[in-house]
């Protein structure tokens, strides 16, 4: 019986792709990978470069918010492998404000405030380790983040962590998957209030970190630290209390910047009157008390990788 040559090109015949195909997958997975967070970051003015390896974004993009409001947003990107980030106390374990903090320590390209304390007389109500030294542990459940080096970069540590203290020694308990061997390493780390993105995902059972009613769903200046699908971290103030120029953030609306630019991870630290960017001997964004820049427990300084 006679069969048409053509035929045979309706039975299907697999092939194992050769080198050359398998590399434009390999390219095709990356682009997908990288090009949503471009695509993110290049809807963002241009920034100013501060320092090698420092840029600093401004955004006032009302569409951030639900309803829409007027928004000052100053947002870090740092390079891991320019930079490191240090944790540093007020003088004397008082309150000191992030500027002065900023000058104590020669070098430091930028600060933000960093995490929450008694109003009192500044010691801080959670997690904070500075120099490797655990100044305070949380018997909450809080969102933290702890800064390690690797090869030659600066990498963050994120989780809802415990943290318990016994004749001096310490133990971590991190409930989302982080290594407590990783915790107990971390020469800085600090807790914040409200674990915004963990590796891509987006968090919304605050409840657990026991935030006080509304302090998710109220708009206020935040503070906020993460770390984009490059590695690239950011520090991100946002100005609030203020209806002419920014009302603040929830938390929601906090998320949805993290998005805007490209965060992978990221954690609300203490805002409010703390709220305090100071960028090459300035402070760049608005603080919401009358008074001023706030003086603080503690601050997170940029500085230069030593080389």
């Amino acid at each position: 019986m006679f069969r048409h040559p053509a035929s045979r090109s309706l039975s299907p015949v697999f092939r194992f792709p050769g080198p050359r195909s398998r590399h434009l997958v390999a390219t095709c997975i990356l682009l997908c990978a990288v090009l949503p967070v471009l695509a993110q970051q290049a809807t963002l003015a241009p920034p100013r470069q501060v320092a090698d390896g420092v840029r600093l974004y401004r955004l006032a993009d009302p569409d951030l918010l639900s309803p829409r409001a007027p928004i000052a947003v100053q947002a870090l990107r740092l390079d891991p492998r320019k930079v490191t980030l240090e944790i540093r106390r007020g003088h004397d374990g008082t309150r000191e404000t992030v500027a002065a903090m900023a000058a104590r320590s020669p070098g430091t390209i930028a600060a933000v405030n960093g995490g929450f304390f008694s109003l009192q007389d500044g010691r801080p109500t959670a997690m904070l380790k500075v120099n490797g030294e655990l100044l305070n542990g949380s018997r909450r459940a809080r969102g933290g983040v702890g800064i390690l080096e690797r090869d030659g970069r600066t990498s963050l540590l994120f989780d809802r962590l415990i943290v318990r203290t016994r004749e001096g020694t310490a133990t971590y308990t991190p409930l989302l998957g982080t290594s407590a061997d990783d915790w107990a390493r971390a020469p800085h780390a600090v807790s914040g209030a409200g674990l915004l993105l963990l590796d891509g995902r987006e968090l919304n059972d605050w409840f657990i970190e026991q935030v006080s009613e509304g302090f998710d769903t109220t708009r206020h200046p935040r503070t906020m630290i993460g770390v984009d699908g490059d590695g690239a971290i950011w520090l991100v103030t946002v100005d609030g209390r203020n209806p002419f120029l920014s009302v603040g953030m929830t938390f929601v609306e906090l998320q949805r910047l993290a998005r805007r630019l490209g965060l992978r991870s990221a954690l609300n630290l203490d805002g409010g009157g703390s709220t305090t960017m100071w960028v090459a001997g300035e402070i760049v964004n608005h603080p919401s008390d009358p008074a001023g820049p706030r003086p603080v427990s503690d601050a997170i300084l940029v500085v230069p990788r030593a080389r």
